[in-house]
């Protein structure tokens, strides 16, 4: 009988939300701390605000995961507040991964440049007033960076930023670096006084069509969000252990987190469409 490969596919999503491959790549927030304070951000509600994540905690969750291939820098706080993140770099490094730095770029100055192309394998800036500057930093040191593929931009789709996209693609195209636009997101729970402010502008800069991706999504079965406290939580929309978390990393190995009952509970529901209210909440795309 010559296989489905629709049923196998099927078959092995089942398999999956009983006891899922742990993933090659995971999100770390090394810092809560920011400098900025974006509307379209839950930085200013969190209550972890202003905390970093220590070393050895970032080493028990690389123990956890031994099939850990990249891990990516990234969170609620800009990762270079944290003074210990050249040296969770190292500790990646020599274990065999890759790593990847997600952003602001307030921090990148001349002194630091070079440590950070030297610990950081991919750079994504995420677009504001500092994106030029730093680019410009970063190239001197290398002007081969967004060539090579190691430098890239984000620029968050909001009705201001869309309407100068093309300008500021031309500008980076120029440098060599590649940038790519960003669906804004509504991170706001939906009884937050936030909510329907973002909602809104999702609405203006989406030309009035909303869509859920509930029942589409990878992130329960591929990766995982852990904030800068140990929290594991199901994805980098979803970064508040007060809404969702499984367990604490720091407590507990990641790996008897990731196919826990709870865990295992949460890939049923979002493969059956059923009771899940975090996911059916997820941020419009």
């Amino acid at each position: 009988m010559v296989p489905n490969p629709i049923r196998a596919g099927l078959l092995r999503l089942r398999r999956w939300h009983e006891t899922a491959p742990l993933p090659s790549e995971i999100v770390i927030e090394p810092t809560a701390k920011c400098a900025l304070e974006c509307p379209t951000c839950l930085h200013r509600t969190i209550p972890r605000k202003g905390k970093d994540m220590g070393f050895e905690g970032f080493k028990r969750i690389l123990d956890g995961i031994p099939t850990l291939e990249q891990v990516v820098m990234s969170g609620l706080g800009e990762p270079l507040e944290n003074p210990e993140v050249f040296r969770m770099c190292t500790e990646a490094h020599l274990r065999g991964l890759r790593t990847k730095l997600v952003t602001n770029g307030m921090r990148i100055s001349e002194e630091n440049a070079y440590d950070i192309i030297f610990s950081f394998d991919f750079i994504e800036l995420s677009f504001n007033v500092a994106t030029i500057p730093a680019i410009d930093m970063l190239l001197s040191e290398q002007p081969s960076l967004g060539t090579d593929g190691r430098l890239s931009v984000s620029v968050l789709g909001t009705p201001e930023n869309l309407r100068i996209l093309p300008v500021i693609q031309s500008t980076l195209g120029k440098k060599g670096v590649r940038c790519t636009s960003l669906p804004l997101e509504n991170w706001c729970p939906e009884d937050s006084f936030s909510y329907q402010t973002l909602r809104e502008m999702v609405l203006q800069a989406g030309r009035g069509t909303v869509r859920r991706r509930f029942g589409r999504c990878h992130w329960p079965f591929s990766s995982a969000f852990i904030t800068c406290e140990g929290d594991v939580t199901p994805c980098t929309a979803r970064a508040d252990p007060r809404r969702i978390t499984f367990g604490n990393s720091f407590e507990t190995p990641f790996w008897a987190i990731w196919n826990s009952e709870p865990y295992r509970s949460f890939r049923r529901d979002h493969l059956s469409f059923g009771d899940n209210t975090v996911c059916r909440g997820c941020p419009v795309e």
